[in-house]
């Protein structure tokens, strides 16, 4: 019987690079305290001896576009490249000294998709989408310079409505616990993104975060309030900057039984960085 052996949530662009360019010498510091503890928990991931990576992040309009925008996505196949582009932002840039491609759990991948489409769930599969910071910035800083599990990437829509409900996440999430206990893996599951940021979906926003509703979100998730999380609106998300929130969404889903603690929260005022482990039973 499989088993979730390992689950966290992390903000995703760990570049100090980039905050200390765009924010000041506090952004920088903030995100390289951010990194040490993200580093600290991937010790304990890899303690854990999964034999897949489960990674909830979301697309930036440099994987899908604007002819088809998948609700969720599983990537299946069996490994994946890192994504290279010409005109990358700078903390896609960060990866360029990573691994070309990774090893991808097709097993896993394909029960996920599959028992998905038997369950009522509409995800669309992927041959080819490379994978960009969204999860390999994580991904390399829990790992370092161990060899990182055979991954399974899961795309959410975030950012182009009509988006997933939060509600819908959490199933998606609940499903993939189902097929993970139904297998025989060990399993870690991670989602990445946030917290609140308006990375230019409002203007008059841009370089501001919302600290009280994130800090409201993490509330709930350290006591397991699944009803409050899946209640929130897409406009709760569009107003509060949280729209990477539906990944979290996911992860809560699949651990459900189990309450979040917190590793690490900042007011970096540009956005809220975040990093969160779940008490597995």
């Amino acid at each position: 019987m499989g088993k979730v052996v390992y689950a966290a949530a992390m903000s995703h662009v760990l570049y100090p690079d980039y905050y200390g360019k765009n924010v000041g010498p506090h952004g920088r510091r903030m995100v390289e305290e951010l990194i040490a503890v993200v580093r600290d928990m991937g010790r304990d991931m890899l303690a854990a001896k999964p034999d897949a990576l489960v990674v909830i992040a979301d697309d930036h309009l440099n994987v899908f576009s604007f002819d088809a925008i998948p609700a969720m996505c599983v990537r299946i196949g069996r490994s994946v490249q890192r994504m290279v582009q010409d005109d990358a932002i700078e903390f896609d840039r960060a990866l360029d000294g990573l691994p070309e491609r990774y090893p991808l759990h097709e097993d896993l991948a394909n029960r996920v998709l599959e028992q998905g489409m038997e369950a009522g769930f509409d995800f669309a599969a992927s041959w080819s989408a490379p994978l960009d910071h969204a999860f390999l910035s994580p991904v390399s800083t829990l790992c370092g310079p161990l060899p990182v599990p055979p991954l399974v990437p899961f795309w959410v829509n975030c950012f182009i409505a009509p988006q997933p409900t939060a509600r819908r996440c959490f199933a998606a999430g609940r499903h993939i616990a189902r097929v993970v206990a139904e297998g025989p893996w060990r399993v870690a599951v991670i989602a990445t993104g946030g917290l609140s940021h308006f990375p230019g979906l409002s203007l008059a926003r841009v370089g501001t975060s919302d600290v009280l509703f994130d800090r409201w979100l993490v509330s709930l998730m350290e006591v397991g309030d699944h009803e409050a999380l899946c209640a929130l609106t897409m406009k709760d998300l569009d107003e509060s900057g949280s729209h990477e929130f539906l990944n979290w969404m996911v992860l809560v889903g699949a651990v459900s039984t189990a309450r979040a603690r917190v590793r690490f929260f900042g007011e970096m005022g540009r956005i809220d960085l975040a990093a969160l482990e779940w008490a597995l039973p």
